[in-house]
């Protein structure tokens, strides 16, 4: 809970720093008087005397902890289990609901149609139609919204206190009665096909989707959650029915509450409003295929484009891996920040990019780990060369040092506050933690497990995850200028369209 005496303090200290300067007081500073020994200062001398002491670098204050906020649990008769945060710094509530039934469970050839469905829930339900419904939520003050992952789907109301009842029904009706009509439903789809065909003018969404495909082919997490154009024009109204009716149901979703609201009127707003909702689920998620495609080079051609987007990727473990926290420490010194070694390599000594990066993408059931850039397109085979040297050094010549542990230890800590600043971002963390199959204690135990990540599993993680011979190659850039700067790699190259299907060689140019 944000403490507002704690904010009104450092207000106070804030204003006390402008005036004293960075690192505590400085030491008084001794009149000066005038040759009539009367005391008084000149102007000049009291702006002197006013300003910060710049003579000597701030010195940190003591490091404060902080615990993240408890939560409390229960489980509706429907199913449906509650975690409530009372926060009482304003008279506000953030409210997330999350249904286990995420894009995993689209049916084969049908990538896209959960979050068509989802789209389409709030384009008319119960007595609103798309327009009044709209309208019912802004009289309320009350902002809706619904995203889907790839396991789960996420409702959010962010609202006033005093509005929960009216704004809960309005969401009931969404959930419970929507209308799921024809003519809604081809507009938005007609919308979706255009959006994602603008999207795949751009090298990383070509690259993104690409990669996906690659590592875990048509199974699980083989696609974006909003699929691809190809897929999400073959979705039919029928398709979109069957998908609310397998997945939006109440038993196994989770419900977080954060805001200026005690138990006992949450418990009786949620009843009123779901109690008599009844159902499970049926949709389940695709198999997870066994292993990635052969290491290769997999191309996605833009032709004249300026820049290309590289990455090298490969399979990693889900939310559950045993190494989670040492592989997040590895990777922040690795290219987990703007100071790891790979974004100073390409963009600070080299000046191929204006940023470099990789991180851990682990979903409930599996993930990968990736390093990427969008680089200057006669930079794409020197970028990959780069990108390997760095693989190559960290785990051989150039092992992650004890001061750059400290530094990615004393990073993730620092940046750990920052997550919770406001009732909505509590609620998005613990709403994530729901899609990847935690319980409300993992944020208490955090800092903990952060800190405890010594050096040697540090290390232990950069030899688990940085072999180059578990990476695939992407490249999106203009093939026909760049594919023959891959000489020398060892690898063929097999070439993708943007929505992630093989290019027919006999197609090619």
């Amino acid at each position: 809970m944000i403490d507002p005496t704690r904010i009104t303090s450092s207000l106070l200290c804030g204003a006390l720093a402008l005036s004293l300067g960075c690192g505590g007081a400085p030491a008084p500073k001794t009149p000066v008087e005038k040759a009539d020994g009367a005391g008084a200062r000149a102007p000049a001398e009291e702006a002197a005397l006013a300003a910060p002491d710049r003579s000597a670098l701030p010195t940190p204050g003591a490091q404060t902890e902080w615990t993240p906020p408890a939560v409390t649990s229960w489980t509706m008769p429907n199913g449906i289990t509650v975690w409530h945060l009372q926060q009482t710094q304003a008279p506000l509530i953030s409210l997330r609901l999350v249904l286990p039934t995420g894009a995993s469970t689209d049916p084969a050839g049908k990538a896209g149609a959960t979050s068509l469905m989802v789209d389409l829930l709030d384009e008319g339900a119960g007595e609103y139609t798309a327009l009044t419904l709209g309208e019912a939520f802004q009289r309320l003050a009350t902002d809706y919204g619904a995203d889907v992952a790839t396991d789960g789907i996420s409702f959010r109301l962010d609202l006033l206190a005093d509005k929960l009842a009216p704004s809960l029904a309005l969401l009931s009706d969404v959930l419970r009665q929507p209308k799921l009509a024809a003519d809604e439903f081809q507009r938005r789809k007609d919308q979706t096909v255009a959006s994602l065909l603008t999207q795949e003018a751009d090298p990383q969404y070509g690259a993104a989707v690409v990669g996906r495909r690659v590592l875990f082919g048509g199974g699980y997490g083989g696609m974006p959650a909003n699929g691809v154009r190809r897929t999400v024009e073959g979705i039919t109204l029928a398709d979109v029915k069957a998908r609310y009716a397998a997945a939006i149901q109440p038993k196994g979703a989770t419900l977080i509450a954060v805001g200026a609201i005690d138990r006992g009127t949450l418990e009786k707003a949620l009843n009123d409003a779901f109690g008599d909702w009844q159902g499970a689920p049926t949709a389940a998620p695709a198999k997870l295929t066994d292993k990635a495609m052969s290491r290769a080079i997999y191309w996605v051609d833009y032709p004249g484009s300026a820049q290309s987007v590289v990455a090298a990727i490969r399979r990693a473990p889900g939310a559950e891996a045993g190494d989670y926290f040492p592989a997040a420490i590895f990777n922040r010194v690795l290219a987990g920040a703007f100071t790891s070694r790979l974004n100073l390599n390409l963009r600070e000594d080299k000046g191929y990019t204006y940023g470099a990066r990789g991180y851990f993408n682990r979903w409930a059931r599996a993930g990968f780990y990736t390093l990427s850039a969008k680089v200057k397109a006669d930079t794409t085979r020197a970028s990959l060369d780069e990108m390997i040297a760095e693989l190559k050094g960290i785990r051989g010549e150039k092992p992650i040092s004890q001061e750059e542990r400290d530094q990615a230890v004393g990073g993730y800590l620092l940046g750990f506050p920052g997550r919770f600043e406001n009732m909505g971002s509590v609620a998005g963390q613990f709403a994530s933690l729901v899609l990847d199959g935690h319980g409300p204690e993992w944020y208490g135990e955090w800092p903990g497990k952060v800190a405890a990540v010594d050096l040697a599993a540090a290390k232990a993680a950069a030899q688990t995850y940085t072999d180059p011979g578990d990476f695939v190659l992407i490249v999106a850039g203009d093939y026909d200028k760049l594919h023959h700067t891959m000489n020398g790699l060892g690898l063929t190259i097999q070439r993708f369209t943007a929505q992630g299907a093989p290019v027919d060689p006999g197609k090619r140019k």
